[in-house]
């Protein structure tokens, strides 16, 4: 009861969830989640089980979002009554955000495919399926999300192509816009139960002025001729949430010479003073 009284007390977010959903606090509770560590898979598999009667989008977004205050309750549960430190605390937020990301990239991809075709490309002679691939940048390339993070992403594709099996094909790069754009609305969206997780598109090559998404092909030509110093520093982070092991593999392949440089010549340094300077700045 005391436990009780201190969440709720210490944490708007808690006590309205708990007031809003006394049943699921009420699950929490009898089933014990909070008293242990919830792993990546966890998580994953705990989703996929409130995700397992969706059938269109709305029902998606409301499982989403109940799936994630009840998650973060047992999150907040943990951080506040000292069950958790803060590096499992951001790991927890950030394997959730990871799990919300890669299921909601599924559920569109598939609902896309089953209107305009699967997206191929040709490789060695062969149309071969593309997948869409999600790197997350900053606290959530670093699994540092804490309890307010807004979660940076980047959306690419290996190569270009067009989509096959339907009537209606769609370029390669329409067909990945528009499964940027609803995962975007999906995780984004303000409903009556709230978000999932505020989404930052900035960090993608040209900022907001730039396509939602690139090809492989696109990204190592913008990275190789305009990428910035502080965007080399931003890559140092990144991490592929979503996306086939080799696809993967292959982008952070691409991406390696422009993150870390062979040589560090005086520019690089005096770069890296002017950010310290900047940094330094904003905080007085």
């Amino acid at each position: 009861a005391q436990k009780i009284k201190i969440v709720g007390s210490c944490r708007a977010f808690a006590a309205e969830q708990c007031l809003r959903k006394p049943e699921a606090f009420k699950q929490l509770i009898d089933r014990q989640q909070h008293l242990t560590v919830a792993s990546a898979d966890d998580i994953h598999q705990r989703l996929a089980a409130q995700l397992s009667d969706v059938e269109n989008k709305e029902q998606l977004d409301t499982a989403l979002r109940q799936f994630r205050n009840s998650e973060m309750l047992i999150i907040v549960w943990r951080d506040l009554n000292r069950l958790a430190d803060m590096v499992e605390t951001t790991a927890s937020v950030s394997h959730l955000a990871d799990a919300c990301i890669q299921q909601t990239l599924a559920f569109h991809y598939q609902a896309l495919v089953h209107s305009y075709g699967q997206p191929c490309a040709l490789v060695n002679g062969e149309q071969t399926p593309q997948q869409m691939i999600i790197l997350g940048m900053g606290k959530l390339g670093a699994f540092e999300l804490n309890l307010s993070s807004d979660i940076d992403l980047i959306f690419c594709f290996p190569k270009a192509g067009e989509t096959v099996g339907q009537k209606r094909a769609l370029d390669n790069h329409t067909f990945f816009s528009r499964l940027g754009q609803r995962v975007i609305q999906s995780l984004d969206a303000l409903t009556a139960d709230g978000f999932v997780f505020r989404v930052d598109m900035r960090l993608r090559p040209y900022g907001d002025s730039g396509p939602l998404v690139q090809s492989f092909a696109a990204m190592e030509q913008y990275y190789q001729d305009q990428g910035r110093d502080w965007e080399r520093y931003a890559m140092i982070k990144a991490r592929v949430v979503t996306g086939p092991d080799q696809k993967a593999a292959e982008l952070v392949a691409l991406l390696r010479p422009f993150t870390y440089r062979r040589y560090i010549d005086f520019t690089d340094i005096d770069s890296l003073r002017s950010m310290e300077r900047m940094i330094q700045q904003k905080l007085l």
